[in-house]
């Protein structure tokens, strides 16, 4: 009887192993570059770092993530029936020695050089999805690509995408930190993998190069001082304040500046994925360019882009950050 049990088990962790295997691979024809599995167990002391982060008010005026904490570090609670947290990433990196603004121009965070990630990672995830769904027909699963209230980046650590840097972005070692996230909430259970292994060391480029010392300290950001916060999340009508624009180095939407100095981006690799490489060749644009830009150019020109989160309103004001 004990022998029964015992074949029975090695076959199910046998069957198992060729399951997730089939889903990787399936993940590799997709076009993502990295896949990792992790248990959706609570992030405790994660929640309170985040907790007193947000009582400080370093959130500024993102009040969003005030709401929904327990749900926020508990991705059981986003899915029931919730047992593995499936974590893609795909390279978005374009190189471009050249990519130093001119005068009067101003740069675009890398991330928004080609088209929108949302849609075409999560058109990927929905494909995978589907994939779990043909071999586990009675699984539920959620596909999540910057979204909803799932801590991507903790999840990502756990499941050995990447670690977390001093900066907070996810690093990888065979793309830096040029990724792109996306995460599947299945029902199914399938064996963890290693969390990631920190490979910062002592290296603190990040937090000595941020012109704004939004890098209060290794892996946590102000937002309030940070350069991508203001030219991204906050409303067009409020002010960028001086000390922001005086070190803005002339960023107009987003910053790239904590990934351009980290050592571990001298090894990122151009992204094979075609939407994600550089469109009309603008990686800035100039004040002038932006001054006279109409709304309805602007619709046209970045309706498929990141930029056109921000709006014209956005942009123009944006201008400010540009440096003479």
């Amino acid at each position: 009887m004990l022998n029964k049990i015992y074949d029975f088990i090695c076959i199910t962790i046998i069957v198992k192993k060729s399951l997730k295997l089939n889903i990787i691979s399936y993940s590799q024809k997709l076009g993502f570059d990295k896949i990792g599995f992790a248990s959706v167990e609570p992030f405790v002391e994660e929640k309170e770092v985040f907790r007193k982060w947000v009582d400080e008010g370093r959130h500024g005026s993102m009040k969003y993530l005030e709401r929904n904490l327990e749900e926020r570090f508990d991705p059981s609670k986003i899915l029931e029936g919730c047992k593995t947290a499936i974590v893609l990433a795909v390279n978005y990196f374009n190189p471009d020695k050249n990519h130093i603004a001119k005068i009067n121009s101003g740069k675009i965070a890398r991330y928004a050089w080609g088209k929108d990630y949302h849609k075409i990672i999560k058109l990927k995830l929905i494909s995978l999805a589907e994939k779990i769904s043909e071999i586990f027909p009675d699984s539920k699963n959620m596909t999540f690509v910057d979204s909803g209230t799932l801590p991507e980046k903790l999840l990502a650590v756990r499941a050995g995408v990447g670690w977390q840097g001093k900066n907070s972005l996810i690093l990888t070692k065979e793309f830096g930190s040029y990724v792109f996230l996306g995460i599947i909430l299945t029902t199914n259970e399938f064996e963890p993998d290693e969390p990631h292994k920190d490979f910062c060391g002592d290296c603190t480029k990040c937090l000595d190069d941020c012109p704004t010392s939004a890098i209060i300290k290794p892996g946590l950001v102000d937002a309030t001082r940070c350069i991508s916060y203001w030219t991204i999340e906050t409303k067009s009508y409020i002010e960028i304040p001086l000390d922001i624009v005086n070190n803005s180095r002339s960023r107009v939407f987003g910053c790239d500046i904590c990934q351009e100095v980290c050592p571990w981006n001298r090894f990122a690799k151009p992204t094979e994925e075609t939407e994600f490489q550089v469109k009309d060749n603008r990686t800035e644009l100039s004040k002038e360019f932006i001054q006279n830009l109409t709304n309805e150019e602007f619709k046209i020109m970045f309706k498929d882009r990141s930029l056109k989160r921000i709006k014209l309103k956005g942009m123009k004001r944006n201008v400010c950050m540009i440096k003479e």
